[in-house]
């Protein structure tokens, strides 16, 4: 089935060198190695015992990759079950890279459902410190304890929307915004529910709720804090027009810090899109280009400007 002819003439604008594949199926199943639980050394020779094929990331010590038909074996394994390796997307694995945790820091994570980036922050600051994990959908703060519980992570968990919720106590050095969006990033030719409810509309919709998420989110940021906004989509409604509608409104309140990441696929954002220009001074945001081991990606991270 092929995709929307509206979507196919919106990528050739955001993307015009398309390259071959990249909206096929992955290759390859990326896991987490959880070192809550485990040593990374301790992990890979887990792994070589199983005799399972895997491959080390490059850009990340505790990642490894397994062949799509291995990893069905192992999703099964008891390496798996007791939360020793976690699966999780490199796209993923990478947003939490930038926002970069420490141990003893205060971290907010205000989409945190399903927890995989969130029980990844609880693993980089060792348990150590103050991680609030929001969820407004109460349902999936069901899968989001599960998780938690599964990877020994801790975290204060509260349910509401991300746009409601008001500062308490001194704010937090670190916030994840990894907003619900129009999920291009993931479509696949193979999977036709992948895209089977996309819109421009939708699209529209996403990108009000991301810019109401983003500025509440900076209000939670202490003097000199980090913040990382993340999607999993193409779409410039949703990625750059929502990091320059920011700045903006802060009226220079906070810039924009290139992410530190090599060996990654990356393609351009956009500085201009139907009529409107962008501007981001300080950086530029990270568009992650899909490849046979992650799903397409949006980046962007910001400091206040006036404390560096």
């Amino acid at each position: 089935m092929p995709f929307p002819t509206e979507f196919e003439d919106r990528l050739k604008e955001i993307l015009p060198q398309r390259p071959d594949g990249i909206f096929g199926p992955r290759a390859w199943q990326s896991f987490r190695i959880n070192t809550l639980k485990t040593g990374v050394q301790e992990a890979w020779d887990a792994l070589s015992r199983a005799q399972v094929d895997f491959r080390k990331v490059d850009f990340c010590p505790y990642a490894v990759l397994v062949p799509k038909s291995a990893a069905r074996e192992l999703l099964k394994s008891d390496l798996v079950a007791d939360g020793l390796l976690y699966a999780q997307g490199l796209e993923s694995i990478l947003a939490v890279m930038v926002l970069d945790p420490r141990p003893g820091e205060h971290v907010l994570d205000m989409c945190a459902a399903p927890g995989s980036k969130t029980s990844q922050i609880a693993m980089l600051m060792n348990n150590q410190g103050t991680l609030k994990a929001n969820e407004p959908v109460a349902q999936r703060v069901y899968k989001l304890k599960s998780v938690l519980r599964l990877t020994g992570a801790r975290a204060l968990l509260s349910s509401v929307d991300g746009r409601r919720m008001r500062p308490e106590g001194e704010g937090f050095e670190r916030v994840l915004v990894d907003a619900p969006c129009s999920c291009e990033g993931r479509f696949t030719l193979d999977e036709p529910k992948s895209f089977a409810y996309w819109s421009v509309r939708k699209i529209k919709e996403m990108s009000h709720k991301q810019k109401g998420l983003l500025l509440n989110a900076s209000r939670f940021l202490k003097p000199g804090g980090t913040m990382v906004y993340a999607t999993c989509t193409f779409a410039p409604e949703e990625n750059e027009e929502v990091v320059d509608w920011f700045l903006r409104k802060t009226g220079g309140g906070f810039e924009l810090v290139p992410p530190a990441l090599n060996a990654i696929k990356t393609y351009p954002c956009l500085s201009q899109w139907q009529g409107r220009s962008y501007s981001f001074p300080g950086g530029t945001p990270l568009r992650i280009l899909p490849d046979e081991r992650m799903e397409g990606f949006f980046i962007a991270k910001f400091t206040n400007s006036h404390y560096k």
